[in-house]
């Protein structure tokens, strides 16, 4: 049935395996509690990695920022603009406050995702679909037991189901079906969520699995190359390629390889007429191959001094103090920093999970955050613990200005 290890970064991407050894079912139940038996002649243990995939994203901007982009979140591409035929910037739509703008470029990358296509037919209304889409849901699940390995379970030729023990809890999943709705529109259905647990169940006991544990539910789309065959069997590829109005659009890949695109991508754009990028690009390639990400740091070692350093008077929950460490990097003293000069931001947000106030604050005026759900569901893991209560939410909405 299979089993692996997790890193200490704590949520969804796998980053990296290595095969490791074959152990016996009491092995791997001493390991996990939560794991079947029946039938099960052994276990194949390999080594992987986690990543929280929303901590990377949110660090992937601010590394931007700092190299001299500017961040518009909220912002919707409405139209582009066009010069003689080629693209030469977009109309934009504050989708907060309704403030329309524009914004004028010399070249124009198309990187939305599961809505490539729908600028490509912004630049030609006659371009053919160059992607497809596969929804996979997950759910969250309180653990009855601990879990200090994850589980793969195949389920047929191409598909494997999942049970990772994840931000203190299980996270379970996941299903690969075509998507042809509005990406925005994307949810995990009552069926989804019954297709998740009927597949657990091949390895996990039903105490485990019981619907009053579960505190979450999401569904994501993968962008796929467009071929035959299902989405089950397509390659996790990227597609890149030059619409007639010289606009440059990519989708697909992987978080493992998403530096290795960037630099495919900037090679392509430094080739298109009128690009700044100058044929030397060794300092561009080598700050997208070797610059870490802000806050990178060894998490014990920022849990520690999280711990030790503090105001007289003053302390730190070590689950907090874990959880910052985990999630932050270095960039975590500036948060402590923020609930040493206020106690209120000290505070834990819920009394059942780690996170504290200021992470809130943080959010607000360090990582663009302007709604509720931009806190607790994209900069915090408040929301996939089920901690997001209506006290919760009106504090939030209190620290933004809402």
């Amino acid at each position: 049935r299979g089993g692996g290890g997790v890193c200490d970064f704590g949520a969804i991407g796998a980053c990296g395996a290595g095969i490791g050894m074959v152990n016996s079912p009491a092995r791997a139940v001493a390991d996990n509690p939560g794991l079947k038996t029946d039938n099960l002649k052994a276990v194949a243990v390999y080594y992987d990695h986690q990543m929280n995939d929303s901590r990377v994203a949110v660090m992937t901007v601010r590394a931007a920022v700092e190299s001299g982009a500017v961040v518009l979140n909220h912002a919707e591409v409405t139209g582009l603009r066009m010069t003689r035929g080629r693209v030469t910037g977009a109309e934009l739509k504050d989708r907060l406050d309704g403030t329309e703008f524009g914004v004028d470029a010399r070249v124009v990358l198309n990187a939305t995702g599961p809505w490539v296509d729908h600028l490509r037919r912004m630049e030609d209304k006659h371009s053919m679909p160059s992607i497809r889409l596969s929804k996979g849901a997950h759910i969250v699940m309180k653990r009855k037991s601990p879990w200090k390995a994850a589980m793969a379970t195949p389920i047929d030729k191409y598909r494997i189901t999942f049970a990772l023990p994840w931000e203190d809890q299980l996270l379970l999943g996941t299903t690969d079906e075509v998507y042809e709705g509005d990406p925005a529109d994307v949810r995990a259905t009552e069926s989804d969520i019954q297709q998740i647990l009927d597949e657990a169940a091949f390895s996990v006991k039903d105490a485990d699995l019981d619907r009053s544990l579960m505190t979450y539910a999401f569904a994501g789309l993968r962008v796929l190359p467009g071929g035959p065959g299902g989405v089950e069997k397509a390659k996790r590829e990227t597609v890149v390629s030059e619409g007639a109005g010289g606009m440059l659009s990519v989708a697909g890949g992987k978080w493992t390889t998403y530096r290795h695109i960037g630099r495919v991508v900037m090679d392509k754009l430094a080739k298109l007429p009128g690009s700044p990028l100058t044929e030397d690009m060794e300092p561009v390639k080598s700050l997208v191959r070797r610059v870490p990400l802000p806050g990178v740091a060894n998490p014990n070692a920022v849990a520690h001094r999280l711990l030790v350093d503090r105001e007289p008077g003053t302390r730190m929950d070590p689950l907090t103090a874990r959880h910052l460490a985990s999630h932050y990097g270095s960039l975590a003293f500036d948060i402590a920093r923020l609930a040493n000069e206020d106690p209120a931001l000290a505070e834990r947000i819920h009394p059942d999970g780690p996170e504290i106030w200021a992470q809130v604050a943080y959010a607000r005026d360090h990582e663009w955050a302007e709604t509720v759900d931009d806190v607790l569901r994209r900069r915090t893991t408040v929301t996939v613990r089920g901690l997001d209560d209506e006290a919760v939410r009106t504090r939030v909405e209190e620290m933004l200005g809402l």
